[in-house]
């Protein structure tokens, strides 16, 4: 067992003693005992498996101290929860904003050999970091990364403001619209619409997760044409009020249902939507998956 494996083992000991969160409730402890805990881990990327979640046994790259949620698998319970539930066997599936795959490798788990997963993620390193992730999973023939950013057009160059200390929040930054809490470099990156890439030869979703640290409306745009035609569910995470004022009146337009899931500070909030002429309960809220895979069959067969 090496150093590392070790810091790892103490750090998870600590968590489930509780012994972090007694010292939390003492006054003045609460900063200093978990620093004291995140420097336990690696100072470095490491190779580690997801402890529990979709990703679940997966193995990623990641840098411990400041993606701890990743490796413990406990991000984005509802939008897990939601993603587990409606992804059947066959399905093809679109993460828009994959960041390092810590979704997208246990949507691809899920799909199977027969479906598939798109990745998009415009930033270069965490795209190359995604492509390590997959690589080491052996998902190759199941989840394609597309090193883009997913707009409202399609161009060679878009201004991107990457992430920063955290390297999950960056964005597109372009016409007022910025990542939310991006605070890294500004970068040219590509861009496509859902549009375009559908009409070059990509495999139409029967779902379309996002998550763009604020441009969300822009996606829905660029993809007027697939969600007019194909309908495929749509589970995002919005990041500002501005984007959920714009989103509402495009769903009403589109003939999608939908409820959002909102924390008690209101943004960030999931969003899920589906084609009003659905059959059958709302999607992600069904008692098993047997009733939501009959509904997924039922929509796209």
């Amino acid at each position: 067992m090496n150093v590392n494996e070790l810091a790892c083992r103490a750090y998870l000991g600590i968590r489930e003693l509780k012994i972090a969160e007694i010292l939390r409730r003492i006054p003045g402890v609460k900063s200093p005992a978990k620093r004291l805990l995140r420097a336990l881990l690696p100072g470095k990327p490491v190779w580690v498996q997801v402890r529990s979640g979709m990703s679940q046994g997966m193995w990623m790259r990641l840098d411990l101290q400041r993606e701890t949620r990743l490796w413990r698998g406990e991000h984005e319970p509802t939008l897990q929860g939601a993603l587990r539930a409606a992804v059947v066997p066959g399905t093809v599936v679109y993460d828009i904003g994959a960041h390092v795959g810590s979704i997208a490798l246990g949507v691809a788990r899920l799909v199977g050999p027969n479906g598939h997963v798109v990745a998009f993620e415009a930033d270069p390193r965490n795209a190359e970091s995604l492509r390590e992730n997959r690589d080491r999973n052996h998902l190759t023939s199941t989840l394609r990364i597309v090193s883009s950013a997913v707009w409202s057009y399609s161009s060679n160059g878009v201004s991107f403001r990457s992430g920063g200390e955290k390297r999950a929040h960056g964005g597109v930054e372009m016409n007022g619209q910025r990542p939310v809490l991006g605070s890294g470099q500004l970068i040219d990156v590509p861009a496509v619409t859902l549009d375009d890439f559908v009409a070059n030869g990509g495999p139409a979703p029967q779902l379309v997760k996002i998550d763009v640290e604020g441009g969300e409306y822009d996606v829905l745009r660029g993809g007027d044409r697939l969600f007019s035609t194909q309908r495929p569910l749509i589970a995002a995470e919005i990041h500002h009020k501005q984007a959920a004022d714009q989103i509402s009146p495009w769903l009403a337009e589109h003939e999608y249902s939908c409820r959002w899931v909102s924390p008690v500070e209101k943004f960030p909030c999931c969003l899920f939507a589906w084609p009003k002429a659905y059959k059958g309960p709302d999607w992600m809220w069904t008692s098993g998956t047997g009733a939501i895979g009959a509904m997924f069959r039922l929509q796209t067969g």
